[in-house]
Order: C-alpha cells, then sequence, then structure tokens
C-alpha cells in the first residue's frame, strides 16, 4: 500500500507600490524607554521608584523586569509621609 503525502505551502507577498506612489516616511521615533512601568499617569524607567497605595498602605515600590515583563517590586517600606 503506498502512502501519498501533501504538503500545502502558502506564500504570502505584500503588494507593490503603484508606479509614482511615493513610498511611506516611516513613523517618528518614540521617545519613551524600550521598557517601562506606569503609576499615577506617569512613565517610571527600569530602577526607578514610586509610591504605590497596597492594601498594607503606602508603599515604596521599584519598577523592575521580572521574568521579561516590567513590573512594580513592592518593599516593605512605607512611603514617606509628606
Amino acid at each position: 500500500m503506498h502512502s501519498i503525502v501533501v504538503v500545502l505551502v502558502l506564500m504570502i507577498a505584500a503588494p507593490a507600490p503603484a508606479q509614482g506612489m511615493p513610498m511611506p516616511e516611516p513613523a517618528q521615533a518614540h521617545t519613551l524607554p524600550d521598557c517601562y512601568c506606569r503609576a499615577a499617569g506617569r512613565i517610571f524607567e527600569e530602577g526607578e521608584e514610586a509610591c504605590l497605595q497596597t492594601t498594607d498602605g503606602p508603599r515604596i515600590a521599584q519598577c523592575s523586569m521580572e521574568l521579561n515583563v516590567m513590573s512594580w517590586r513592592i518593599r516593605p517600606t512605607p512611603c514617606p509621609e509628606s
């Protein structure tokens, strides 16, 4: 008995721009850091600290990379009173 194996190959190509049409300009480079945390409407870079509200009250938190994802590392230190 013979087995027949069929392999389908899909080729996807981007359409070429029409003659006489200008290529689109590249997007403006953003000024945000590549990786950052957000809190209270602000952006924090890796290593920066912020005061975040937790179930234990306001605590110091540090923006850090955890398993390839930016997140807040909550410290046991309470936030200083203003």
